[in-house]
């Protein structure tokens, strides 16, 4: 068995003729406009060839770009975590990517999809209201071999039991190290000094958190996957704060102390890598970049990026606050059915506006207010330009790619993370 790396979460796994091709991102600007590969692509979606199967985790652009997709192989069957309502399902046929066949793979389903291939889906942390609604993760048995990639998936104790028990050792566990947000990058009531002193909290928190999941997996190497791109355009000097590190080779420390150095897998953008063998080829020790490196790198890429709100401007006639209310009448319906009511207020405003919309998340009510007036109570503010505000309310946008993107400015008092709160903004929109 061979793994040809690309970059973030797009690797693609050979064995025995057969090829799979897993969360294929190869195009720049995704994100409307903002996410760039980082490190540095060194193949790109000319080099992937002939496919027998694509493996898409969810519906995220990283993972799953349609400007990457529209240029593989068609005679590929895609695979896909079975759930209701299925995103990425709907977005295959919606484009009339014309792939050979989708298979919807229920969770915790083993199924053998030719001698000797065996592949199975695990849902992520229940507890986490968003990856539970897009997330998967994967495991096959192939032949001799276990590969289990949680891509964005942050392993639970239920997922690894699952693995192991079911399993065994994996030969292979491809985990994430980190996670992409806009915290503390964008939350303008942090100074500088707080920010890094919160990205490197962050960035600490994560790499104990990989290894106790590599300690309780136990597999034979562990590679540090997803999570590698950077932020291009007028935001991209946010990227000194993200609490995501600048390449995988940031875990090795943390496997060092922990005395795991012989497992860490760090593949090349353009390498593979051996299992039988050990071997990468080609030959060459794996490239680390600076935050100084990145930046540097940016700068030379990236000055003539423009994201997609910043291309055009919406007309005073279009009814913001009417959005506003009607985007808020839809929430609360969702609230009042599932009887969800955080004890914050959203204040949703944009630097072309003379008031704020203040958004209880406890009532139905939507009210104006000048910038300056004392919000009481635990509040988040979301800072947007009009257009972005306008894109976000009309769907155009997800609020949580938005956040990703570092496109908004936030103010979160007290500061401490709710993620009702967060999961809530997500279905604000008409």
């Amino acid at each position: 068995m061979e793994l040809f790396n690309f970059g973030g979460a797009t690797a693609i796994l050979e064995h025995r003729g057969v090829r799979m091709l897993m969360d294929p991102w190869l195009d720049d600007g995704i994100f409307h406009g903002s996410w760039v590969h980082f490190p540095p692509l060194s193949a790109h979606v000319e080099d992937v060839g002939r496919l027998d199967y694509i493996y898409i985790s969810h519906i995220h652009e990283d993972h799953c770009s349609l400007g990457t997709l529209e240029r593989l192989d068609r005679n590929a069957v895609v695979l896909v975590m079975g759930r209701k309502p299925n995103f990425v399902v709907d977005f295959l046929i919606r484009n009339k990517l014309g792939f050979r066949d989708i298979c919807v793979i229920p969770p915790r389903s083993p199924m053998e999809l030719q001698p000797g291939l065996v592949v199975d889906m695990v849902e992520p942390d229940p507890s986490d209201a968003m990856a539970s609604a897009i997330d998967s993760a994967l495991v096959l048995r192939w032949d001799e071999y276990v590969i289990f990639n949680a891509n964005d998936c942050q392993p639970h104790p239920a997922m690894i039991e699952y693995v192991r028990s079911a399993y065994g050792r994996p030969d292979l566990a491809m985990l994430p190290y980190s996670g992409g947000s806009g915290y503390p990058s964008c939350y303008v009531n942090l100074s500088d000094e707080e920010k890094r002193a919160e990205r490197d909290r962050i960035r600490s928190m994560r790499g104990e958190a990989f290894i106790e999941t590599v300690k309780a997996l136990d597999p034979k190497r562990v590679m540090p996957f997803a999570d590698q791109y950077a932020i291009a355009g007028s935001r991209a000097a946010l990227n000194e704060f993200v609490a995501h590190p600048t390449t995988p080779a940031a875990m090795r420390g943390p496997i060092e102390r922990a005395g795991l150095t012989d497992r860490l897998l760090l593949v090349n953008s353009g390498q593979r890598f051996d299992f039988e063998t050990g071997r990468y080829q080609p030959e060459a020790p794996y490239r680390n970049y600076t935050d100084e490196e990145r930046q540097a790198w940016l700068d030379s890429v990236t000055a003539n990026y423009r994201y997609d709100h910043e291309k055009f401007e919406f007309g005073s006639g279009v009814p913001l606050e009417r959005l506003v209310r009607q985007a808020r009448a839809r929430l609360w319906d969702y609230q009042e059915a599932n009887s969800i009511y955080p004890d914050w207020t959203l204040v949703l405003d944009s630097p072309e506006m003379a008031q704020v919309f203040l958004v209880p998340m406890g009532s139905a009510e939507v009210t104006s207010a000048s910038r300056e007036q004392t919000v009481e109570g635990h509040f988040l503010r979301i800072g947007a330009p009009r257009t972005l505000m306008i894109m976000m309310l009309l769907g155009h946008v997800s609020w949580n790619i938005a956040d990703a993107a570092l496109f908004l400015d936030y103010e979160r008092v007290p500061n401490h993370y709710d993620p009702v709160v967060y999961f809530l903004v997500n279905l604000l929109r008409v």
